[in-house]
């Protein structure tokens, strides 16, 4: 942004550079900050500059050059639009209203139109930081970074409220949705699986339009980069890539909020044969495998006059008319879509959904709750049952509060019900964090022995501690390519 902005204040002023706004540094991030002039705006006024944001004579221009482009009405044409144009419509403005203002706040309402236009705008530094996970907007000058687990504020803000809202609305367009007091939510993704959830300010209290960005840093989905960013060793990797090969295993993802459940779904998926016909069933549409046959069913919600819901068990019973190989569900939040994802397990429709949950053993129990709320007055006993016959494998991802890295915490394998109880067998379990992570192998004997053996993994070979940093893992990292 640095060199963009200097590119500019060369083609659109006649000053020299040392007028440009003062610099802070903030978490590694630099913001250029443009200043407010306290007097009242007037026409033939030049504006000055402070550290709070532009003049009202600036915040007037850029509103008024911002709708002469077409920027909040989302022109389709938008993409077209170059920056002599927005210097042009910047000039008209000023022509229009009487303003003048000087080259180097010219050049920033440049700089900040475009920016508006094309990208992430002021947030840009932030999507391109690798370390940064999530970003919460509360409000036009208030922005907040989180590194994994940890908030920090920045020193971000948008020049005024009006232009806030106007980031938001060209944000969703771009996604087909819009933000309104009957519309007070949206929860959206984008192609290359950035996540946006926006709140409508008439139900965010003191401040808002909230914005919430996740970002997932697991460049692409592949088993090369779920090793490459440290998130199971590749034993652990081969073993459920095994597994999903099959096409024979159902699988339950499991963790917190942004400990990367959707990432290591679509890594598995690279795994999906070419020949299966997969279905998913999702709310927001997230997982886009990159298969051959591959659907994707939405849910949708009420319209303003309650009519219009489908929900996502309506969608699983639908599937299950469309003759898929493998059913995947993005995830269980009802106790109908768990009743229903469940009982297409049973009747031999493998696949994958993901659940909330504090560790693997819990997965279960979640399971039992959301169950058994679907199905009053079934015993706990024939809950357990449909359980064990539709789940084969439990994982369960972790986000270490230390450094923010995403992890593979445990993996489960789920047996036969016996006694009143789910059978069940620890595999790998993360025993050491930070920089060198280490797993345990707690059984060197699987539920799918064969499976294994006839992909080349012998869990018997294996040692009793795995990362990163041994000859084992040189070893099987090979086998990471096999496809």
């Amino acid at each position: 942004m640095d060199k963009e902005r200097e590119n500019l204040l060369e083609l659109f002023s006649t000053r020299v550079k040392e007028n440009t706004s003062s610099t802070k540094k903030i978490d590694g991030l630099e913001k250029k900050l443009i200043g407010t002039d306290s007097g009242s705006p007037g026409p033939n006024r030049t504006t000055k500059k402070t550290q709070d944001g532009l003049s009202p004579v600036g915040n007037a221009v850029l509103r008024e050059a911002r709708r002469e482009l077409g920027s909040r009405g989302g022109d389709s044409a938008q993409e077209d639009i170059s920056e002599d144009a927005i210097a042009k419509a910047v000039d008209r403005v000023c022509a229009t209203r009487g303003f003048v203002l000087d080259d180097v706040t010219r050049a920033e309402i440049i700089v900040a139109i475009k920016q508006d236009l094309f990208g992430w705008g002021v947030l840009q530094p932030l999507i391109e930081d690798p370390e940064v996970t999530d970003i919460h907007c509360y409000d036009f000058k208030t922005v907040v970074l989180q590194r994994g687990k940890m908030s920090e504020i920045t020193s971000l803000r948008w020049p005024s409220h009006e232009a806030y809202c106007t980031f938001i609305d060209r944000v969703l367009y771009r996604l087909g949705k819009s933000l309104s007091t009957q519309q007070h939510t949206v929860d959206a993704s984008f192609p290359d699986g950035k996540r946006i959830c926006a709140v409508h300010k008439s139900v965010c209290g003191s401040k808002g339009p909230l914005v919430t960005i996740r970002v997932p840093r697991v460049a692409e989905a592949s088993l090369e980069s779920l090793v490459s960013y440290q998130v199971a060793p590749p034993l652990i990797v081969n073993y459920l890539a095994a597994l999903t090969r099959t096409v024979e295993h159902t699988f339950m993802v499991s963790g917190e909020t942004g400990t990367g459940k959707t990432t290591l779904m679509r890594s598995l998926g690279t795994q999906f044969r070419p020949e299966e016909s997969i279905i998913a069933i999702e709310d927001t549409p997230e997982l886009n495998f990159q298969h051959p046959y591959y659907r994707s069913l939405v849910s949708r919600t009420a319209n303003t006059e309650g009519v219009g819901e489908v929900t996502l068990s309506e969608h699983i019973r639908t599937t299950l008319r469309m003759c898929p190989t493998r059913v995947i569900l993005g995830e269980m939040r009802t106790p109908e879509s768990a009743e229903s994802f469940l009982e297409s397990a049973q009747t031999g429709h493998c696949g994958m959904s993901t659940v909330h949950a504090r560790n693997a053993r819990e997965t279960l129990t979640r399971l039992e709750s959301l169950l058994g709320r679907a199905q009053r007055g079934v015993s706990i006993d024939i809950i357990r049952q449909q359980i064990a016959l539709a789940v084969d494998v439990v994982i369960w991802q972790v986000r270490e509060k230390a450094s923010g890295r995403v992890r593979t915490g445990e993996v489960v394998e789920v047996g036969n019900f016996s006694e009143g109880n789910i059978q069940v067998r620890p595999m790998f379990k993360l025993v050491q964090q930070g920089e060198s992570p280490v797993w345990e192998v707690l059984s060197y004997s699987s539920f799918f022995e064969d499976v294994l053996e006839k992909n080349g993994i012998y869990l018997g070979d294996a040692p009793k501690y795995i990362g990163f940093n041994n000859n084992e893992q040189d070893s099987s990292a090979d086998l990471v390519k096999r496809k």
